[in-house]
């Protein structure tokens, strides 16, 4: 016969587990709320992450010291530990979902609760010390019960012990920067646009020049009455392509003449290599009636106005302006007492300067390819290589785990071919 366990009656359970989860989901809120929604940030700064790292390391060796009795210890070494600790972590993570974050427009309650900032919160900060906990008393474990078999489970958890640390109190101390630089112009001002902080950087920039280059423009239809861009079914768009007659709703579109770069004078669009000028094509467009309709479109530029195509009652052709393919930004870096470095800035391509990486973000849209202003994003993340070194740990600790799981497979094989002998 199967006795009932009590709860709270050793060994404990997911029973136990889940009201400790919701317990310190409970007590995170209420700490959140008591501290007016001010979260964790400035508890966790640099050098009290430091600290607090040191802290918990201590506060692990001790009561896997002193506690190893306690039930709640013993708890945390086990697996429905394991399985709460994770799934308190991301349900807190999961909220991030249903607000928006650092939102100064969010309801009272909302920031109260630690919903508006969800990372840098009390709920999150305790989860993931639940975590930490039951990792890490579950690795000293099996330290202390040292076998070769277990390398592998110590190392790819003490891995992810490190990236958990380091990405979530080491993150305290990333800075995601902004500068924007006009061409010829120098800039050593970043701004962090979360706080509007400004930070004077440790060297200079110099935008010498910017290049953009773009998609060929496509066109579409526009709903004369509503004036919304038409919806068709999966062919509301077509790329403008001299060599071919392409189709939107009932009308055959052919591209006569494309000018890539062009201005408007008298009734007839010209190429021209000046500031502003813009795309345009003539185009002829014929309707199953056999209603044949044709002139000049273009989406027109920061200076010059876009010009469309009547159809008819109904629809007007227009020219959507064209996407970005790809920007560089060629800059020159200014350190103290050092050489300028000339540098090549592209989209996913950053530079490294001492502790920064430099990356080339965004630049000034309205001007399209003629803009003459680039803006990089900087960033510092010290604790990036604790989190690689983790990351590390875990792939060594698994590639471990498969080598001697293949050779243990690969004995018993041998054993059984030799008894069979």
């Amino acid at each position: 016969m199967i006795k009932n366990r009590n709860i709270w009656e050793r060994p404990w359970e997911y029973k136990e587990g889940i009201l400790i989860s919701i317990t310190i989901l409970i007590l995170g809120f209420m700490l959140e709320f008591v501290t007016d929604g001010r979260g964790v940030l400035q508890l966790l700064e640099y050098p009290n992450n430091l600290y607090f790292g040191l802290g918990i390391i201590l506060f692990l060796i001790l009561i896997s010291i002193t506690g190893r009795k306690w039930a709640v210890i013993e708890w945390l070494r086990s697996i429905p530990a394991a399985i709460c600790s994770i799934g308190l972590l991301l349900f807190v993570s999961l909220l991030l979902g249903l607000t928006m974050q650092y939102d100064n427009s969010a309801p009272e309650i909302i920031r109260k609760l630690g919903l508006s900032h969800v990372v840098s919160s009390w709920p999150y900060l305790l989860a993931n010390l639940f975590l930490l906990l039951a990792l890490g008393l579950t690795t000293i474990k099996n330290l202390v019960s040292f076998k070769w078999s277990k390398l592998g489970f110590i190392v790819s958890h003490l891995g992810l012990w490190i990236v958990l640390f380091g990405a979530n109190f080491g993150s305290v101390q990333m800075q995601r920067l902004q500068m924007e630089i006009p061409e010829g112009g120098i800039n050593n001002r970043a701004t962090d646009k979360a706080t509007n902080q400004v930070f004077t950087m440790p060297f200079a920039i110099k935008l010498v020049d910017f290049i953009l280059d773009e998609y060929t423009p496509k066109l579409a239809l526009v709903n004369n009455i509503e004036g919304t861009l038409h919806q068709g079914n999966g062919n509301d768009i077509i790329l403008i392509d001299t060599t071919k007659t392409q189709t939107l709703e009932n009308w055959q579109i052919t591209n006569e003449e494309y000018i890539y770069s062009s201005a408007k004078a008298g009734d007839k669009y010209y190429f021209v290599n000046e500031i502003g000028a813009a795309p345009s094509v003539f185009v002829s467009a014929t309707n199953k009636n056999g209603k044949m309709v044709e002139g000049w479109i273009s989406c027109g530029s920061y200076n010059r106005p876009y010009e469309s195509l009547k159809l008819d009652e109904q629809f007007s052709l227009v020219m959507l302006l064209p996407e970005p393919k790809e920007f560089t930004s060629i800059i020159e870096i200014y350190q103290k007492d050092e050489n300028p470095i000339a540098i090549n800035l592209e989209v996913n391509k950053p530079k490294v300067i001492g502790d920064w990486k430099i990356y080339q973000l965004n630049y000034d849209s309205n001007m399209g390819r003629w803009s003459d202003t680039s803006v990089v994003e900087l960033i510092k993340d010290p604790w990036l290589p604790v989190v690689y070194t983790g990351i590390f740990m875990m792939l060594v600790g698994a590639l471990y785990m498969f080598w001697m799981g293949t050779k243990n497979k690969i004995a018993v094989v041998e054993t059984k071919t030799n008894e069979r002998d």
